[in-house]
């Protein structure tokens, strides 16, 4: 796909509407220069001098979409704390319809991630990973039946935080299926084969070879095809890490695409952008290889920025064609990794 094709595409983003589902997060960054490591432990010693919020989980999908112009509602589930407070504010300010259930009994998902010389030392997880009560669910459900018509892709990002349940899961496809809604799964292992139905299947190999107790053979057409029969999904897109993503359809030998990255500071989010990517450029009309291929250079610049981060169709076009942004100079890649994503409060 070269630059005139998605600039094509591009257009159309802003009239596309999509709906995410999924485990909501609050990701915290702690960061600071770390000279010297601790007299208690053989551990660094940061010394802070940053402190922000961000958007996490399908939050993070979310805020992607939006960063490609789209428009989105979000569904999922927050505890009546801070934190989902936090995450709340931060969706509606990045302009995302935040149809959340606020529960009472759990607390928000929190992850705090200590940074030093732009790279993470430790991370430190809050949660409630426990399955939402039956109530809950079909509180989501009903905000999903609220949001669904009309809209042109649905992902449901699965973090096993709880917030998706079976029964949720079986009501959602049966509702984008009656809509003809297409449905990009990011899933995880605890409902890894609940997803039977879904249009594409983005796994990435760890979560696969878990899921299916074998090495995953991504070079072996039959072994795919077999995969994504196993997964009932119509396409199945394994992410592969450094050795790119492999798209495997029905009828098809599969489409292998490259990684793009050129350096690495953090791969944190990255399969949001991914499935983020994919879910609008379906809805804008493009095909399905186009938009992983879109996906893939998305997910070059992403990991190329400290923690959690969005790309802008800009940045995919310059992607495409080898070509820095216009308005990016030679340290654009350092400055904007020092830079927390659109849709953060920032305390120093």
């Amino acid at each position: 796909m070269d630059r005139d094709r998605f600039a094509g595409l591009a257009t159309g983003f802003g009239a596309a509407r999509v709906v995410v589902l999924g485990d909501l997060m609050l990701d915290r960054y702690v960061a600071g220069p770390a000279d010297r490591v601790s007299p208690e432990a053989p551990v660094p010693v940061v010394r802070v001098d940053r402190e922000w919020d961000a958007v996490g989980g399908a939050a993070n999908v979310a805020a992607n979409v939006r960063a490609l112009g789209a428009g989105c509602d979000v569904v999922g589930v927050l505890g009546r704390d801070a934190p989902g407070g936090v995450v709340e504010e931060a969706l509606e300010g990045l302009g995302a319809g935040c149809r959340c259930v606020r529960d009472g009994s759990r607390a928000t998902t929190v992850k705090t991630r200590v940074l030093a010389r732009g790279q993470q030392v430790v991370r430190i997880d809050r949660e409630d990973p426990a399955p939402v009560p039956a109530s809950v669910a079909e509180l989501l459900a009903a905000r999903i039946d609220a949001v669904l018509p009309g809209a042109d892709a649905l992902v449901v990002a699965d973090y096993d935080k709880g917030a998706l349940t079976p029964p949720l899961i079986r009501h959602v496809l049966a509702a984008a299926a009656a809509g003809s809604v297409p449905v990009v799964v990011d899933p995880k292992r605890r409902n890894f084969f609940a997803y039977g139905g879904g249009t594409v299947f983005k796994p990435n190999r760890a979560e696969l070879e878990a899921a299916f107790g074998e090495a995953a053979l991504p070079g072996d057409g039959c072994w795919l095809e077999a995969a994504r029969v196993r997964a009932g999904c119509e396409h199945l897109l394994l992410t592969l890490g450094a050795a790119g993503m492999v798209l495997a359809s029905p009828g098809r030998s599969p489409r292998r695409v490259a990684a793009r990255a050129r350096s690495v500071y953090d791969v944190s989010g990255a399969g949001d952008t991914v499935a983020a990517v994919v879910a609008v450029a379906l809805a804008a009309g493009a095909r399905l290889a186009e938009a992983v291929e879109a996906a893939a250079v998305a997910a070059a610049a992403g990991v190329a920025k400290v923690g959690v981060a969005t790309v802008s169709p800009q940045e995919i076009a310059a992607g495409l064609t080898g070509r820095t942004p216009d308005a990016a100079g030679p340290d654009a890649e350092v400055a904007e990794a020092s830079n927390p994503a659109p849709g953060i409060r920032n305390s120093t």
